[in-house]
């Protein structure tokens, strides 16, 4: 009996030790599952949401969110007007300052958003950048703010959301925003000032006085912009944003198989590539990025202390500014939902990228610690894109922030695994 006992345990303990050292599951991102899908239509729309208490974008208790002082808050307007930033992401959004403090490039206020795309800027995976949507809290200061491809102008449209960038591909973008009924930001006026802000267009636009570089901070990472003045001055009142509201729930997912890590790469450990971890006790998954000669890092916000505007001539032209007491990491930027949704990518002049973001394709959903595989369809790019499950169904979320990976399998070594 003793040696029956004995040999049970010892099974055991390589079992245990077999599985500590098994290699991550790769995701097949390229085969096409076969998956009966069961069109889904619009779900309620946020109005009736908010009516509801509930939030249209993260599921949450409208009551339940804190607001800082001169931020907006959904609870209190009742209007939906979510905003989509264009985000910087320079070396993980960690890199590291002058003084060997780190923290360069972390998005300001970045944990007020509800929702977060990543997608490649590069061609070789060598740079992404983050388009975070702010609806639930509109903050006071956003940034830093970085520059437009076709991939935000596409993912913009599907929302038909209020757009700010600090600049664009003028081999691209104007085009496409003509293409999609949208104001070229460039012709913007005080009585019709559209629903795109750009940052490097004239000294005249109504929104420019609410874009802003900080004192002492280096180009290209230093440009702000005042997100809450501008939605409640510059936004037109008659603008309607699309319906894009998700299904949410409050119970775990049963479905799928453990997934307490996930590895997502695009091609440069330091600039792009990322850890998620699963936070059980927050029901949600942590970002860690590498960082040159230093532990890895949480994704985390920056904070900007006692920023105060400053409008000067600088060479004859006026200059908006803030200036500060300093800056600080603060939140984590944690997600409850991580979707990796597979594209196919292609590239204008070996650089700029032109993906293809209708039709349908697989996607992953990371929730509750467990990965199941699905798929997603977006039939045209004025309509929303639709996560289904392996039962062909609507994906209901969990509450919270969602993060939207987009992973271009066709280009090398893009990949994402799990364990």
């Amino acid at each position: 009996m003793k040696k029956l006992t004995a040999l049970i345990f010892a099974t055991i303990l390589i079992m245990t030790v077999s599985a500590g050292f098994a290699e991550p599951i790769v995701i097949d991102g390229l085969t096409p599952r076969e998956i009966d899908i069961h069109k889904a239509g619009l779900n309620p729309s946020a109005d009736e949401m908010i009516a509801q208490g509930i939030s249209p974008t993260t599921g949450r208790e409208l009551s339940a969110i804190k607001v800082p002082e001169g931020f907006l808050n959904l609870a209190e307007t009742e209007k939906y007007q979510p905003v989509m930033v264009q985000i910087s992401n320079s070396q993980n959004g960690v890199g590291i300052k002058d003084d060997g403090s780190l923290y360069a490039y972390a998005p300001v206020n970045g944990s007020y958003a509800d929702v977060v795309y990543e997608a490649c800027q590069a061609n070789g995976g060598g740079q992404t950048r983050m388009s975070m949507v702010f609806s639930d809290t509109i903050p006071d200061y956003v940034g830093f703010l970085r520059s437009t491809r076709l991939t935000h102008v596409r993912l913009r449209q599907e929302w038909n959301c209020v757009f700010c960038t600090s600049g664009y591909s003028s081999a691209d973008v104007p085009a496409e925003w003509r293409a999609m009924g949208v104001k070229n930001p460039a012709n913007g006026t005080e009585k019709d000032p559209g629903i795109a802000y750009v940052g490097d267009v004239g000294i005249n636009k109504p929104w420019k006085k609410y874009v802003r570089r900080l004192k002492g901070t280096k180009t290209p990472d230093n440009e702000v912009f005042e997100l809450a003045k501008i939605v409640e001055n510059i936004v037109p009142a008659d603008h309607v944003p699309a319906n894009h509201t998700w299904k949410f729930t409050d119970e775990l997912p049963e479905d799928g198989d453990p997934a307490e890590v996930i590895y997502v790469a695009f091609g440069n450990p330091y600039d792009t590539d990322s850890r998620l971890e699963y936070d059980e006790s927050d029901n949600a998954y942590i970002r860690y990025v590498k960082v040159q000669n230093n532990p890895d890092q949480p994704y985390r916000e920056s904070i900007l202390q006692n920023p105060e505007d400053i409008n000067e001539r600088i060479n004859g032209k006026l200059s908006y500014n803030v200036k500060l007491e300093g800056r600080e990491p603060g939140e984590m930027i944690t997600f409850s939902n991580v979707i990796v949704q597979g594209i196919t990518m292609h590239w204008k002049g070996s650089s700029r990228p032109d993906p293809v973001l209708t039709g349908t394709g697989n996607a992953d959903y990371f929730m509750g610690g467990r990965h199941i595989a699905g798929v997603w369809e977006r039939e045209d790019y004025n309509s929303r894109t639709i996560f289904y499950g392996p039962d062909g169904n609507e994906i209901e979320l969990q509450r919270g922030r969602t993060l939207i990976i987009l992973m271009a399998y066709n280009n090398k070594g893009s990949q994402v695994s799990y364990e």
